[in-house]
């Protein structure tokens, strides 16, 4: 290889590296400040599973960020204890935040015996995951489970989403059609994420993506634009409410 051939490659490298780090980083942003604009309606019970999803997913971007993520595999201890910690308190959110947007769908629905299913799943999934935690013995099983909870768990919850939007999307009132749409593509989104994590899991061989955390902060950038969208046209009501 020439040498332009090689710091070319050197430099796509550096790039793609740079990429990882930035895209994951701002979806985390975009989160933070969803959650931000919601905490003035805390005090409706109704808003509060889906802005503590928001923090969560924007806890998973952080911890999921290349260089985040392998610093703190790097502060594991020598004996190889909480090796992969960070990654755990990703999954564990992730769960935690698409059982906490099926809570809200299911509100949207009025289907209290769907959300008592979702909160059943969380506990379930985050057993789950924390029972096939063993860095000191990792096995080729319990890697498969982790990976298998959060590719069956994202088709549930993303799916829900999905559907809730479409069933929504002729009475919602025009100023929050947008915000609908926004969720709908995340949902979309999540849902094409997780049917490729399903199909990479029963192949193998075949081709595998070597860094989830850019695509997986497409959904999360849907959902968190959807929000702040939808909490800007919900002030704005308000403030007309007020007005008039």
């Amino acid at each position: 290889m020439s040498p332009l051939a090689s710091m070319t490659t050197v430099a796509a490298v550096s790039d793609a590296v740079s990429m990882n780090n930035a895209v994951p980083l701002l979806a985390a942003l975009s989160a933070i400040a969803a959650t931000i604009a919601r905490l003035p309606r805390w005090r409706s019970a109704e808003s509060r599973p889906f802005t503590i999803a928001m923090a969560l997913l924007a806890l998973w971007a952080i911890l999921r960020t290349p260089a985040i993520n392998g610093s703190a595999d790097e502060l594991a201890l020598p004996s190889g204890h909480f090796e992969g910690f960070a990654g755990l308190v990703a999954d564990l959110a992730l769960v935690g935040a698409g059982a906490l947007i099926g809570v809200t769908v299911a509100d949207l629905w009025s289907r209290p015996l769907l959300k008592r299913a979702f909160y059943v799943g969380l506990v379930a999934l985050a057993a789950a995951l924390l029972f096939t935690y063993d860095p000191l013995h990792p096995s080729y099983l319990t890697i498969e489970t982790h990976k298998w909870i959060l590719a069956l768990a994202g088709i549930a919850v993303n799916g829900a989403v999905v559907a809730a939007a479409v069933l929504s999307q002729r009475t919602a009132p025009p100023p929050f059609r947008l915000p609908l749409s926004l969720f709908m593509f995340a949902g979309l989104s999540g849902v094409t994420l997780a049917v490729m994590r399903v199909v990479t899991l029963l192949r193998p061989a075949g081709p595998q993506v070597h860094s989830w955390s850019p695509i997986v902060s497409v959904p999360i950038f849907g959902f968190a634009l959807g929000s702040l969208l939808a909490s800007v046209r919900l002030r704005q009501q308000e403030l007309g409410d007020l007005e008039g």
